[in-house]
Parts: C-alpha cells; structure tokens; sequence
C-alpha cells in the first residue's frame, strides 16, 4: 500500500496567523476539534512544522466534551494537530470511543480542526476553495456545524461529510493516501447526492468509503438506547461455562427473551443496560456488532468475573460467509482472544481470558506470541473447503499447527488451532475451534469461542474488562 504526504513545507499563505502579544500575563484561544465534538484528543502545537507530534508539543490539557481546549496566543502562530486516540478519544457522533487512531490538522490561526481542514492543508487548498470541490457553503466548514444543525438543515449534509471522512484518514498525517482519498471523496459525493435527491434525513445515515471507492450505508447509532429499541439481537456468551446463546428483543421499553419467553422492563444509562433479565456494560457497538460485558452482580451474575457478550442481528452460532483471503493475513498482526478455563477448573469457574498475537509473516508462516511470553513461528494456511467434514461453503478453517513446540497454559495446552470462522465484520472475526479436526500431528480437541480482531486497542481493552 502506498502512502504519500503531499508536501512537507506549508504553504506561508496558509500559516499566516497572528504572534503574541508581548505583554503581561499572555492570552487564552479556544480552539475546537470536531468531526462530531472530539473529546480527551490530545492537541499537539507543530512549532517546527513537520507533521508530526514530537516531545514538547502536545498541550497539558486535553479537549473537553465538546472538543475545546485552551492554546496560547504564541502558538496560535503554529499548525495544530489532534490526534484521536484509539479506547481513549470520544465522539459524540456514536457512543463510546473511538476504535482507530487519526490525526486532523489546521493551518495557523485557525481555531477548527476537522476533517475539512486536515484535507485543505494536505491538498494545498484554501478552506473556500476545498468547500467548493464539496459543493459546501464555506461558511458552514469554518464554524460549529454540529450545533448548527438546529437552525441549518445544510449544516447535516457537513456533518455527513466529516464523519465519513475520518473514516479515511490515516492513523498519522503522513499515512494518508491522496489519491485513494479523491477516489473516496468522488464516490462520497455522489452518493450523499442520491441521497437528498431522495430526501433521506442525512443525519440518520452513516457511511462508509472503502479504498475501492465502494460506499456501505447502514442506519446511524447515536446512542445504546436507539441500538437497542426495535431490534430482535442474538446474544452470545464468550465465557467457557456461561456460554449459551440466546435472543432478546427490545420494544417500546420492554424486554423481550425468546427462549424462556421472560419479559423485563429495561433502563439504559450511558452504555450500560440494565432489566430482569441482564445487567451489562457495553464496550463497543456497531451497526453488525457489539461487546459487552455482564458484571459481577448478586442476581445477574454470582461469580467474581466479568462475562463477555457479543450481539448481532445474525446468529452467529449458524456461520456467515466470511470470505476471507490470504490476502487478509499476509503481513498482517490479528489479536486472538479466549478464555482459558476449562473442566478442570470445575464448573462455573471464573474466567481465564488470554490474549494472543497472530503475525502472518508470509503465506505459509506465522509469529505466534502469547501475552507476556517468548514468540515462535510455525505454519498456517487456510484449510480447502473439501478437506473439512463439513463442506458447508460459509464455513471456513484456518489451520496453525504448534509443531513440536511444549505445550503451554497460555495456548490451552493444544497442539494448534483450528479456527472455523462465524462471522466478520470491521476487521473483527468469531471464530470457534473446531471440535477434533484431524491435523497431520495429531487430533484437537477444543470448543472455545474465540474473537479474532486486527485493531489492537479494541483487543487490548477487551482483554482488560474481561480480565477482572
């Protein structure tokens, strides 16, 4: 993948901008950090110009809920940088964190980053000039769009606009890719055209642009109640003795659990959803996806661990075409996650969660490192469907063989994994080993659920709830 930053030397029209005032206590500017309002992302004073956040230039304070933090007027001289940063930065466009870095940059002496700004400054143009290229009224790019909503109804389409867009960026200013990015943007145009031209409520929708220029459109989650209301959500339990799969619908309210045919009223709190039948806190949500995690609790959950959950509108337990690749692993890190008790722990025994690097270093080859341990490489490939015992084409394997490694309790003791996949979505797989796969040095036993996920703060923040 090729990944070019268009100039390393700003433009001196563009970092115009006023310098101190030279006299007594210096003055205060606010500056705002928006794609919706960006809140604990660390705002970085590029005094040297180089694109990059380097020791010293990061502000002590990070933005506060409505992504303003305080500069000095001396650094209002300079270009800003905000980084978002993975399970720490907030957006109010969806609950919760962020899952990816990126970084959103702004000229001298303006007092906006967005997303709008980060691709003027990238492409050389003005503000004016790039909310052309839009068909954007500039005036709209240069103020707080999301609270202009109220009186603006152009103001949604910038607003569409800028959370798509940082979806695109790169994790760092110079890993973003100019021309992908025009090919995003031309098909991001078009699209949000066909959508006033049949008269969809923009800010109902979020969109996605992958790099072939291919739009995804799915419904906008803007908080865990509307997630929840009106949907019938397969509930999965990850725990290897609280593993039951269930369905609940949520109406008007109420509760609804189909297997026992229970009905609870239900409250939603931030993330945390609490009824009858289940008291949980989400981590992460997504149009196809969610985790969460059921505390320990008197009624809800006796024991002194926490259960992970994942929720789907599919049921994942009766595999989805996944169609992964080689391509999807080659030179690639994945993060495989499990819990490691097991009958010999007795039944409803707390949970042993482990975390696992998987780096694909060729298409024969994998790195294997468990949390806090010594890697090793051995083999994978992906198993031909006509090798498996159930040659049902929505189902996949992937095959690692430990060789003649000793065993360890970090890796369940086995002599490999065998990984049936269920379901993807968002670089995220489940997967399940698969129950006495014949492997060349002997046969696996195993029937863990297992998360597979390439974002390393997703992983690293599952992990840490679940390892309570």
């Amino acid at each position: 993948m090729k990944h070019a930053l268009l100039w390393m030397l700003v433009s001196p029209v563009l970092l115009s901008g006023c310098g101190g005032s030279g006299s007594g206590q210096e003055d205060k500017e606010t500056v705002q950090v928006i794609d919706g309002y960006l809140s604990n992302a660390e705002v970085c004073v590029d005094r040297n110009n180089n694109f990059v956040c380097d020791t010293g230039e990061a502000l002590s304070e990070r933005t506060n809920a409505k992504g303003q933090v305080t500069i000095s007027e001396s650094d209002s001289k300079y270009p800003l940088i905000a980084r978002l940063i993975a399970g720490e930065t907030s957006d109010s466009d969806h609950p919760g964190y962020v899952w990816r870095d990126a970084e959103l940059l702004a000229g001298a002496g303006n007092r906006l980053v967005t997303p709008f700004s980060t691709l003027a400054q990238l492409n050389q143009q003005t503000l004016t000039d790039y909310a052309a290229s839009l068909n954007l009224d500039p005036s709209l790019i240069t103020q707080d769009y999301v609270a202009l909503k109220k009186t603006n109804p152009d103001a949604k389409k910038v607003h569409l606009y800028a959370r798509t867009i940082t979806k695109m960026l790169g994790e760092t200013l110079v890993w973003n890719d100019a021309q992908t990015q025009k090919k995003q943007i031309q098909a991001l145009k078009s699209h949000i055209e066909t959508l006033e031209n049949n008269h969809v409520d923009l800010d109902d929708v979020d969109l996605v642009v992958n790099r072939k220029g291919e739009v995804t459109q799915s419904d906008r989650i803007v908080d865990l109640a509307g997630y929840l209301d009106g949907k019938s959500l397969h509930v999965s339990f990850f725990n290897s003795y609280a593993y039951a799969s269930f369905v609940n619908r949520f109406e008007n309210g109420t509760q609804y659990e189909s297997k026992l045919g229970f009905s609870s009223p239900y409250q939603v709190s931030g993330l945390n959803l609490k009824s009858d039948l289940i008291y949980t806190d989400f981590l992460y949500l997504s149009d196809k996806l969610a985790v969460s995690f059921v505390k320990p609790d008197k009624d809800f959950n006796p024991g002194n661990y926490n259960i992970l959950s994942v929720w789907s509108e599919q049921a994942i337990a009766n595999g989805v075409d996944t169609l992964l690749t080689a391509d999807d692993f080659i030179g690639q890190t994945w993060y495989h996650l499990r819990d490691l008790a097991s009958s010999k722990d007795g039944r409803g025994a707390a949970s042993k969660p482990a975390l696992t690097e998987l780096t694909f270093v060729s298409q024969d080859r994998v790195l294997i490192q468990p949390r806090g341990e010594t890697a090793f490489e051995t083999s994978w490939n992906i198993v031909s469907n006509h090798e498996l015992p159930n040659t049902d084409p929505y189902f996949q394997v992937i095959r690692i063989p430990f060789g003649d490694i000793s065993s360890r309790p970090s890796l369940a003791d086995a002599k490999g994994m065998v990984l049936q996949t269920l379901f993807q979505h968002d670089n995220m797989v489940l997967v399940k080993d698969f129950q006495k796969l014949r492997m060349d040095d002997g046969e696996v036993d195993a029937g863990s659920s297992i998360i597979l996920t390439k974002n390393k703060a997703l992983a690293e923040a599952i992990y840490r709830n679940w390892k309570l």
